[in-house]
């Protein structure tokens, strides 16, 4: 499909529209679209209104989940934080809340506190309603629905000791994290439904979140971080995760003021990132900057090409966005160029909406 829809899912969410998720997303959409007038009323409405906007977003966000999805995850999450007392947890994209609650009854020997954040409203209110019929639980054992849980008719409620232990919030995942110095970060069946460069950003953001040693936990179908995160691999109790080193992996530094950069011309760093690299052609033309842009998700110069290439098309808000973007991407990269600073600056002047590229 091609149209207004799928870049205003790819812009304010990082969303990659296709056929299934249009299909599971038609009732809501119908349902917003009526209340503006129609699909193309709604769809105007959502190029000015950030707020339709992420309404439109938050349709296409898929809400199945159950509390043993992964439960081996849980199963080895005691032992890979054994050497935290308390540990700080965030379910990222936690739809109804059963993972979230999940984490928090991972632990039984350590206090915890989870935030759990979605876009979509409707399923954090049922979230904090703490309320779950019998299909939530499937694979979890009767007496651990027993601990955490109280029946209420066909329903089981979560009781109060487990409650306190979790919180919910709205956020986006194209946005910085909501926590940072996190001990552990669940973002399961989440990314696979990203844009390639919406998926890059979300896992700069992740990474960024996490303390030294703190543990990420994946579907074994979303797609890989970026190599440049310095997440590791590490295994227990037959599943694996990825961790964020202890120390921060090697970034290219200078010896001192006025000390020339060693490092050969036109090295390339990790994944591209802020690495120096002769200047490519200025894309001027929005569509193709955009297939650049797409491309090259990792590749600050093309993202802030596509920045001002929105600029210039008159969708200042989206420019922006895209030039915060290369900005996090830059920051990922870490590397002190002359390079990375020229782009640095061409972030920070459509930013201020001075210049020009």
């Amino acid at each position: 499909m091609t149209g207004p829809l799928p870049q205003l899912l790819a812009d304010t969410a990082g969303l990659r529209w296709t056929e299934q998720l249009h299909g599971l997303a038609r009732a809501r959409l119908d349902e917003l679209a009526r209340a503006h007038g129609g699909l193309d009323d709604l769809l105007r409405a959502a190029t000015v209104r950030p707020d339709v906007a992420s309404q439109v977003a938050a349709a296409f966000t898929v809400g199945e989940t159950w509390f043993q999805r992964i439960g081996a995850h849980f199963e080895a999450l005691p032992e890979l934080l054994a050497d935290r007392p308390h540990v700080r947890a965030w379910s990222a994209g936690c739809s109804t809340g059963e993972e979230a609650y999940a984490l928090a009854a991972a632990f039984t020997r350590q206090t915890v506190d989870v935030l759990g954040t979605d876009l979509n409203p409707e399923a954090l209110r049922r979230a904090q309603e703490g309320r779950y019929g019998a299909r939530s639980f499937r694979g979890v054992p009767a007496a651990q629905v027993e601990r955490s849980f109280e029946r209420r008719g066909e329903q089981f409620e979560v009781r109060p000791a487990l409650r306190r232990r979790v919180r919910f919030s709205l956020h986006n995942l194209m946005t910085p994290a909501p926590r940072r110095d996190l001990d552990v970060i669940a973002c399961r069946n989440v990314t696979i439904y990203f844009t390639p460069g919406a998926a890059a950003l979300a896992y700069t953001h992740l990474a960024q979140a996490l303390a030294p040693g703190g543990v990420l936990l994946l579907a074994p179908s979303d797609p890989r971080p970026p190599a440049h995160l310095g997440l590791v691999v590490d295994r227990s109790r037959g599943t694996q995760v990825l961790r964020r080193a202890l120390t921060p992996p090697g970034r290219p530094r200078r010896a001192g003021p006025g000390a020339a950069d060693r490092s050969p011309a036109g090295a390339a760093g990790p994944a591209g990132v802020g690495a120096a690299r002769p200047p490519a052609p200025e894309v001027t033309d929005l569509p193709a900057a955009r297939r650049a842009a797409y491309e090259a998700p990792l590749d600050p110069q093309a993202q802030l090409q596509l920045a001002w290439a929105l600029r210039r098309a008159g969708q200042e808000a989206r420019a922006a966005r895209q030039a915060r973007h290369t900005l996090t991407l830059l920051e990922a990269g870490g590397a002190d160029s002359w390079d990375a600073a020229r782009l640095r600056a061409g972030c920070l002047s459509l930013l201020a909406g001075t210049g020009g590229p």
